[in-house]
């Protein structure tokens, strides 16, 4: 891919663009529809047409229906582009079925022979960045028509439109079987670990497998508080939040700092091989986390997560991680969560009293063993996500706005140079 000759260019209010391009409002391009007021006396869960609302469409599905009479202009169908007005402002081409169009929900149609709907979903997702900058930071950001309409944008020719709407088409399907895939794998690894915790696998017999308290095994360590004040020798170290323990990952890109008394830095410290799990979050998550590798060290942990630091002699950190991601451990933490409308969350004395499947540390091993081969699989599938997702990044920059020009007569994939 190579830079193609610019000999003809001119000098637009957003820079230099095309001179067979033209520099306008995006509003003489597109026609805005806003979702309908629908009366919530007409939802319900089985009956009815989809109801597309601001949750729904990074999803691509409405578990919401509407039963009432409708407008059938507010019908949207697979592939039409849409926009969250508030919020995130998520564009997207509809996945699901036919469906209606609530309020706060944006369909953005093209005027027939002037703009193409492709080009537009990848231009609109390109400006909402802009637009977003240009809104004053609220607690909900809100996004209005004329945001849309007045924003100025390059737009080429219908034909070169199309054509660049194919070329990061291939990318957005390419991220789509990859998505699958990592879909398919998650489910796949969901699968095994099941069978490997079972009580009843290869050599084992049912009543055979020790079947222990946590607390038995390990030592279950609360962490340090924010806000206590009169702090003596008051020191300041990097500690891990709830935010930074995921499900199978520990993120440390946003780390954050807390004052803990110089005497009490040993005991709220975390060492190579602590288990970390979380007090609270969503039911699916709940007990999950993974295992603390040492990258940061002295690394403090907030009360809200919890250590747990198993015996060595008796059992093995990341089989002990695997078991509480398992359905074994997800089954008893919401056995004994304190749950509220879209939360749960559990306390020190039920992560000690969780129930470990305790085999020999050498099949504690083997089970590890299994379970990191397809988590490769997965962080594999990952990483290449990532490298497509840059890649359309890179590519809607450079085609959005002219710098490489795609060729109309050559395939999509040597569209460009």
């Amino acid at each position: 891919m190579s830079l193609l000759e610019r000999n003809e260019f001119q000098k637009t209010d957003i820079g230099w663009i095309p001179s067979e391009w033209k520099c306008e409002k995006l509003g003489s391009y597109l026609m805005l529809l806003t979702g309908a007021p629908f009366k919530s006396d007409f939802f319900s869960s089985d009956e009815g047409v989809p109801l597309i609302r601001i949750r729904d469409l990074l999803r691509g599905f409405s578990e919401t229906r509407y039963a009432g009479e409708y407008d059938k202009r507010y019908l949207v169908n697979a592939g039409d582009v849409l926009v969250g007005m508030d919020g995130e402002f998520h564009v997207v081409r509809w996945k699901g079925p036919e469906s209606l169009l609530n309020q706060r929900v944006l369909k953005i149609s093209p005027i027939p022979n002037l703009s193409d709907e492709g080009f537009l979903f990848f231009l609109v997702a390109a400006a909402i960045g802009k637009i977003q900058d240009g809104i004053s930071a609220t607690t909900v950001k809100h996004l209005s028509t004329k945001d849309l309409q007045n924003l100025i944008v390059a737009m080429p020719p219908l034909a070169e439109q199309q054509k660049i709407a194919a070329t990061l088409s291939t990318v957005d399907e390419m991220l789509d079987v990859i998505a699958r895939q990592i879909a398919t794998t998650q489910t796949l690894r969901q699968g095994v670990m099941q069978k490997l915790f079972s009580p009843d696998v290869g050599a084992r017999k049912v009543g055979q497998l020790a079947l222990v308290k946590l607390h038995e095994v390990a030592e279950v360590r609360t962490g340090v508080a924010k806000g206590k004040k009169g702090l003596k020798q008051p020191v300041e170290l990097p500690y891990l939040r709830v935010a930074n323990v995921q499900d199978g990952n520990i993120d440390i890109s946003d780390m954050k700092t807390i004052e803990v008394e110089a005497g009490q830095v040993e005991r709220y410290s975390l060492q190579a091989g602590d288990v970390l799990m979380t007090e609270g979050g969503d039911f699916d998550k709940l007990g999950r986390g993974d295992v603390w590798d040492a990258r940061i060290s002295p690394c403090l942990h907030q009360n809200h997560v919890f250590a747990v630091r198993p015996n060595p002699d008796k059992l093995n950190s990341y089989y002990l991680a695997a078991l509480a991601a398992s359905d074994h451990g997800r089954k008893y933490f919401l056995s004994c969560a304190k749950r509220t409308t879209n939360l749960a969350s559990i306390n020190s004395s039920q992560i000690k009293a969780f129930p470990v499947l305790l085999p020999s540390l050498d099949e504690q091993a083997n089970i590890v063993k299994i379970i990191d081969a397809v988590n490769a699989k997965i962080a594999a599938l990952k990483n290449k996500q990532v490298h497509y997702a840059d890649l359309k990044r890179g590519l809607m920059q450079k085609l959005l706005t002219g710098e490489w020009r795609v060729k109309l007569d050559t395939p999509v994939e040597e569209a460009f140079a």
